[in-house]
């Protein structure tokens, strides 16, 4: 499309009409949709290869990405295609241990290759380079696992990087720092990190830790597996699930209820919540996840009880909500009538007993006591 240039030198482009932009619209809208099918294609390409041969997605991924196929190769050298096509002369119907070395036959026969070298013709060079192709496409590349290569590849990105980084810092006086740390423990990559001055410091007097030893924490959190999802919440003891439902739960009435400018503190009722919570208040726990009236979390089951009500606290599918005046009023006539009809709604309140061991006990003291003082007089 052609460009048009303002007074000011700056330039333009004419105004598109509504067929222009849907068109445009339309290329964008199938570019990204090819784009997104081919890396849909690729990664379930990917799963079935790692599923079929008993691989680690991670590890055929590495092999797709670095291999042959997504690799420039170098340009084939006529000479050692000359080379290699004369040393197979040489040891044409040799054993494996009586064949001549290339070292060696290069050696002895210099003067010789490099005059046959120099009368070859044009069709005989063409004959060399295509022997070679051939041998490439027709060769079977066996997939393995290349640390070596890997490292030599992360290591050429990461100086490339620090020193972008440098510069960037040093024009712009951007301060900050990055760390990078292998994925798996089947990767031999060590920590990458790089500090500017002040993040430096920063580290070392608000976090207290080392930048190094910072990479080294990151790095076993990530081999480990704990930062894989529902990985710390399994591993964790029951009483430590039903401690925090408790404190979610209670952290989310005391949020509600500030808002509603309650001042005293408000403790949560597991045992009369209806007539204690949410008809003194006017808040109700919905989403509640189980059949039944609101419970305390250490009654509600084992390990996949309390699970399951922690995932819907933190999924706010479980939560606080404040009831208007119309609902509270029908809720309160509704528990009044269960109520009623015999249903335990409102659970009664626990009388007080004196014990009769403490009665005796005190007695025993006034007994004693007035004896003391008789004998006393």
């Amino acid at each position: 499309m052609a460009r048009t240039t303002t007074l000011h030198g700056k330039r333009v482009r004419p105004k598109l009409s509504s067929g222009q932009k849907e068109e445009r619209r339309t290329r964008q809208m199938k570019l990204a949709s090819d784009i997104a099918s081919t890396w849909g294609a690729y990664a379930q390409e990917a799963r079935d290869i790692a599923q079929t041969h008993g691989q680690s997605l991670k590890w055929t991924r590495v092999q797709l990405l670095m291999g042959q196929n997504l690799r420039d190769r170098r340009h084939i050298n006529l000479w050692n295609a000359f080379i290699r096509a004369k040393l197979r002369e040489v040891n044409a119907g040799r054993d494996r241990g009586d064949r001549v070395k290339l070292t060696q036959f290069a050696a002895q026969n210099k003067d010789d290759l490099l005059v046959a070298y120099k009368n070859l013709t044009p069709a005989q060079q063409e004959a060399y380079n295509a022997e070679v192709q051939v041998a490439r496409d027709t060769k079977v590349v066996i997939a393995r696992s290349n640390p070596k290569a890997v490292s030599h590849t992360v290591s050429a990105a990461f100086a490339n990087m620090d020193r972008e980084w440098t510069a960037l810092c040093a024009q712009t006086g951007l301060e900050g720092f990055y760390i990078a740390v292998r994925g798996t423990v089947e990767d031999l990559l060590e920590p990458k990190v790089f500090f500017t001055q002040k993040a430096e410091n920063f580290v070392r007097t608000v976090l207290d830790i080392e930048p190094r030893r910072l990479a080294l924490c990151l790095e076993s959190w990530v081999v480990s597996g704990l930062d894989m999802p529902n990985m710390t919440k399994y591993q964790r003891p029951l009483n430590k699930l039903i401690s925090e439902c408790h404190a979610l739960i209670q952290e989310e009435l005391d949020y509600l209820l500030m808002k509603k400018k309650v001042s005293t503190n408000v403790k949560m009722n597991y045992t009369n919540y209806k007539h204690q919570i949410v008809e003194r208040y006017g808040v109700m726990l919905t989403g509640w996840p189980f059949s039944g009236a609101v419970r305390n979390p250490s009654k509600i089951g084992g390990q996949a009880e309390v699970e399951k009500l922690l995932d819907a606290l933190n999924s706010e599918t479980c939560k606080w909500v404040r009831l208007t005046d119309e609902e509270l009023r029908a809720r309160v006539i509704h528990n009044k009538e269960r109520q009623a009809r015999g249903e335990t709604v409102y659970q009664p309140h626990r009388t007080r007993t004196i014990k009769a061991s403490t009665t005796h006990v005190r007695t025993s003291s006034v007994c004693s006591a007035t004896s003391a003082d008789s004998n006393s007089d």
